[in-house]
């Protein structure tokens, strides 16, 4: 099914004339999704037992309608999760964690989840120790947080990739000349990835998982994205290897996960466009098992499991 799709895919872009046409992007869905609220200490001893240096824990989060409780009332999801937030700012300071990015989701664009994550967050703690504080810290409103809060999942991650910090770049004219759908991305992936803004700055969030242990097969495509993305005026804020899940249920899991920041969506589609890329596509499509892309706001604020 997979090859056969992507042949009828080629085919069509050779008789319509488009040239160089990209492998399709896949809507996929895991066999296993679930959020949880609650930790499971029995899932934090890997954590625990990982080196006492620096770690990330990468944050997908999923919030309530409105939220729940006495003294929530008239409170959406998001906002009382918020206060929790504020409420436990300074204990993350006494540990000296740190945010490494955070971003509100604009759209999931490739791949399938329900309830969808609303924010993305990655925090980088001092030590496994330090993490053990906060899950053990109640912070200022700890209600506030399953007042909030539908789900999440929370995955203890190795930095791979994370270029020195700088301000996000401003928007850039489209270096394509316009929104082609020789991207392989579907008719409703592009509505979704156009749903936003066209022209602001953006963050494009990939989770992949990998068709060989190693990642080998994915790399060429890779480096051709990397090298089209810096032509468009794009940067790599994060990579790291996802694991162990302390919240949240995933299988097939997934091995890593990747952020970049674009001037526009425009920028994003005209990386996506380059011939390089698109040439590298079926290292793409073989090199990787599951495929999810989202793309966020960059937000501003801490936030913690």
């Amino acid at each position: 099914m997979k090859r056969n799709g992507m042949t009828i895919a080629l085919l069509g872009c050779l008789v319509t004339g488009l040239g160089p046409c990209a492998s399709p992007f896949e809507d996929s869905a895991l066999e296993t999704y679930e959020v949880e609220v609650f930790p499971d200490f029995q899932r934090i001893a890997p954590v625990l037992a990982r080196p006492a240096e620096p770690f990330v824990m990468a944050n997908l989060l999923a919030f309530k309608e409105l939220a729940t409780g006495e003294g929530f009332e008239g409170l959406t999801g998001a906002e009382a999760y918020q206060i929790y937030t504020e409420g436990i700012q300074e204990a993350q300071a006494a540990i000296g964690s740190r945010l490494v990015w955070a971003g509100s989701v604009r759209s999931q664009v490739v791949g399938v989840s329900e309830p969808g994550f609303e924010t993305l967050a990655l925090l980088e703690y001092a030590s496994p120790q330090s993490f053990l504080g906060i899950v053990t810290s109640p912070g200022e409103a700890p209600e506030a947080r399953t007042a909030g809060l539908l789900g999440q999942w929370l995955i203890a991650s190795t930095t791979l990739e994370e270029p020195e910090p700088s301000p996000p770049p401003t928007p850039a004219a489209d270096p394509g000349g316009g929104v082609h759908a020789v991207t392989g991305l579907s008719p409703d992936q592009l509505r979704r990835l156009l749903a936003g803004p066209v022209d602001e700055p953006v963050a494009v969030v990939e989770l992949l998982r990998f068709a060989d242990a190693s990642g080998e097969l994915y790399r060429p495509y890779r480096e051709a994205l990397d090298a089209a993305s810096e032509e468009v005026g794009g940067q790599r804020v994060w990579r790291g290897s996802f694991d162990s899940q302390v919240l949240g249920n995933a299988a097939p899991s997934f091995d890593e996960m990747e952020v970049r920041r674009y001037p526009s969506v425009r920028a994003y589609l005209g990386a996506l466009r380059d011939p390089a890329v698109l040439a590298a596509s079926p290292a793409r499509a073989d090199g990787l098992d599951l495929h999810w892309i989202y793309t966020a706001d960059e937000a501003v604020g801490g936030l913690d499991p």
